[in-house]
């Protein structure tokens, strides 16, 4: 097993999958374009050797196929909890303890770290820092400055002591001052609210690089109090090597790469962003908690590791992936009902999840969907369906059919209203704000299957509000409109109902201008990152039948479309991310170079 970020180099590169450059490169945009087209055509890690005005390499897409994200956590992801659950539902004997000791053993030596006094990342160490030092990327054109995108940022509870280590992105203001991207929901911003509250000031520690398993353990979703340095040193087979930071009270990677070390004080806000996110989208500028930098340290040969997040699929999309399937034996666990579950990378993970379902009672499957959004980070997933024990959440065809068939929209359908978003969320009303949807396309026993019938409407064609159509399997349409107006979508839609005699169309989404409905993944990445299920989801249908809420049903459509107040969205529209030109011509030019 690789012991540091170096020996996970060393690896890929007998692996064949790291590529040296050689040729200068700049931190400023052109990292990000050739980094975007060798991560979405599967291609191998990059060590720039080169990087403009720095002293230090970067390295990149560490994580940018499956393969290497199982590599770098030493197992398949399903099999990391799976003999955990498998001990403890067994009978407790000794017999069981011997047939599970070389686990038991592996787990027994990640319950400690291993503190040292000498340590590779304080070979150098700068007690008058300049952040301005570090090789960190402008990843996109609107972009709010520079940013450090891997950051494994550590904190304490100020009231009980207790270790968090989170990855939230750091923007450089200046020479000694960076902000911190603690989202509402996450512990950082849990550990500085505290120390408000106490009105001392936070000790921070952002660690760069170290072993890729700590990277993901920094990702992953773990319950709270659950420590990343204990699960990191368990992935790994032995425990993670710490030291004492020189100028605040917290021990740090001591196999890091670097460590920016400082304060963050009370009620202290700067502005923080624009970024162009992993939604795909610009997240907006707003006020977050900065840091005081007291010291920064690093190796001597230190190398820089960075990732850039945009349009899926990314690098962080296969993190996802993997830590979806780590962690889902532990949610089996507690709802066995779920046989398979999935969360689109296409549509950035948060905003759709599938979940296959065996149901042995009535309405089963909306019990495993309350339970999944009970857990954790998977709280935000916006859009979920479940479907049969058989189907396959991966095969998308196969859901919608699933979808067609067996949903009636006036019951099979549970809206989650005035709930806790994604701070990220493109098409929610409010930041942290919006709806949720529960689809529940199991079989029922009370009643057939529905009929799908071959959509046939030639009366679309020259139709001059539409710009495009696409019919990917007969009962959907998709509909690309110019929207020079508020609601636009919805007249198109009652347009289209009308014309619609025979009700074949079940379910129609309207897009824009902005999105090619032609390629599968931005399709389904301009489906379901641009609508709040409450707002934006109407029928054609509707009656109380006996009922205090009223019933929706009928035929169903979703306006994707861009939003505006008049519509109910009440913060600025994300705009989305693009490349520019130049940048784009001018490594289109130089690519022979990269010899990628």
């Amino acid at each position: 097993m690789h012991e540091d970020l170096r020996s996970f180099l060393k690896i890929l590169r007998q692996r064949n999958e790291l590529k040296e450059i050689n040729v200068e490169v700049s931190t400023e945009l052109e990292i990000t374009e050739i980094a975007d087209r060798v991560v979405k055509s599967g291609g191998p890690a990059i060590l720039f050797k080169n990087v403009k005005d720095s002293k230090f390499p970067i390295v990149i897409n560490l994580f940018g196929t499956y393969e290497r994200v199982k590599l770098a956590l030493g197992n398949e992801p399903s099999r990391i909890f799976e003999w955990i659950i498998e001990f403890l539902m067994e009978k407790p004997d000794l017999k069981n303890i011997i047939k599970n000791r070389k686990h038991l053993l592996k787990l027994l030596r990640s319950l400690k770290p291993k503190i040292v006094k000498n340590a590779p990342v304080q070979e150098v160490v700068n007690l008058n820092p300049n952040l301005f030092e570090i090789p960190a990327l402008k990843c996109w054109p609107k972009d709010g400055g520079k940013f450090i995108t891997l950051p494994l940022v550590i904190t304490h509870d100020p009231e009980t002591g207790k270790r968090n280590i989170g990855m939230y992105r750091i923007q450089i203001y200046d020479e000694k001052t960076a902000g911190l991207h603690w989202q509402s929901h996450k512990t950082g911003a849990y550990h500085y609210w505290k120390a408000e509250k106490l009105n001392k000031p936070l000790p921070v520690a952002i660690a760069v690089g170290g072993h890729p398993a700590l990277i993901i353990s920094a990702i992953a979703p773990l319950p709270p109090n659950f420590d990343e340095i204990m699960f990191a040193s368990y992935l790994l087979g032995k425990k993670i090597r710490l030291v004492s930071a020189k100028t605040v009270p917290l021990l740090i990677p001591a196999d890091a790469e670097f460590v920016i070390e400082g304060y963050a004080y009370p009620f202290e806000r700067k502005i923080e962003g624009p970024f162009g996110d992993h939604f795909g989208y610009y997240s907006l500028a707003e006020p977050f908690p900065f840091l005081h930098v007291t010291a920064i340290t690093h190796r001597k040969d230190a190398i820089y590791p960075a990732t850039i997040v945009g349009k899926p699929p990314m690098e962080d999309a296969w993190i996802g992936k993997a830590i979806s399937e780590i962690f889902f034996p532990i949610i089996k666990m507690n709802l066995p009902e779920i046989i398979q579950m999935h969360l689109s990378i296409e549509a950035g993970i948060h905003n759709l999840g599938i979940i296959s379902v065996e149901s042995y009672f009535p309405r089963q499957a909306v019990k495993a969907m309350m339970g999944i959004w009970g857990l954790g980070q998977l709280s935000l997933t916006k859009i979920l369906i479940a479907v049969d024990k058989t189907i396959n959440p991966e095969d998308f065809k196969a859901v919608a059919l699933e979808v067609l068939k067996w949903v009636d929209f006036s019951q099979d359908l549970i809206f989650v209203r005035d709930a806790h978003t994604d701070t990220l969320d493109v098409a929610g009303p409010l930041t942290d704000h919006g709806s949720k949807l529960g689809i529940d396309a199991t079989p029922k026993k009370e009643r057939k299957p529905f009929e799908i019938k071959k959509i046939d409407l030639p009366e679309l064609k020259g139709k001059g509000e539409i710009l495009d159509e696409l019919r990917p399997i007969d009962g959907i349409l998709i509909i690309k409109i110019k929207k020079d107006k508020p609601f636009k979508a919805r007249e198109v839609a009652k347009e289209i109902w009308e014309i619609d005699k025979d009700k074949k169309v079940k379910i129609m989404f309207i897009v824009d201008e902005e999105i090619n409905i032609h390629d599968k993944t931005e399709l389904l990445w301009g489906l379901f990152t641009r609508f709040d299920p409450e707002r934006d989801i109407f029928f054609d249908e509707r009656n109380f039948n006996h009922r205090v809420l009223p019933n929706l049903g009928g035929r169903m459509a979703v306006d994707c479309t861009r939003k505006s107040s008049e519509e109910g969205h009440f913060k600025p529209w994300l705009e989305i991310i693009k490349m520019d030109e130049q940048i784009k011509e001018k490594i289109s030019q130089r690519w022979k170079e990269f010899g990628l």
